[in-house]
């Protein structure tokens, strides 16, 4: 009897153990995930900010009409489009990644001003919002940061009076 009762108070210990055990597991496996949303999201800002900082003054002209530059990771690749499919940053296939900038807004930069006349330019910094997006749809995880950027460039005097200043 003494021998059965040692074997079941053991028993009990090794069931507790185990499931301490895998509730252990899935909590490390759920902080990966989470990580690995995370720093893909950031991933797709800083791809972002160097995509933008690369721009000239004449690529800049679109984002005034309103246009948005999305740009999906893909292992070490990068596409000019929104992710659509089975695109994927990690190896494992699991993370999802992508970002888009537009343009919310300028201001002209102090003494900047080249000419005011006759259709000339003048110096701004525009304001950029970038919004880097990430999901681990296996896990329903997704993570998103949102970030402003200022590049300076030029821009029409025109174009400037045109548009709504931030």
């Amino acid at each position: 009897m003494i021998a059965l009762l040692i074997l079941v108070i053991v028993s009990l210990m090794g069931i507790t153990a185990m499931k301490t055990s895998m509730f252990s597991a899935k909590i490390s496996t759920g902080t990966q995930v989470d990580a690995m949303a995370f720093e893909g999201a950031e991933s797709a800002v800083s791809e972002a900010y160097a995509y933008l900082y690369g721009l000239s003054s004449a690529k800049l002209q679109p984002f005034l009409n309103g246009q948005a530059a999305y740009r999906c990771l893909e292992g070490s690749a990068v596409k000019k489009t929104r992710c659509t499919g089975n695109e994927r940053l990690d190896s494992r296939g699991l993370v999802q990644t992508q970002s888009r900038i537009r343009q919310k807004g300028m201001q002209p930069v102090s003494g900047g001003q080249v000419s005011m006349s006759g259709g000339g330019s003048m110096i701004v910094d525009y304001t950029f919002e970038i919004m880097g997006d990430s999901e681990v749809e296996e896990f329903e995880i997704d993570n998103h940061h949102l970030q402003k950027a200022l590049k300076r460039g030029m821009v029409a005097s025109s174009d400037f009076n045109n548009i709504g200043q931030e």
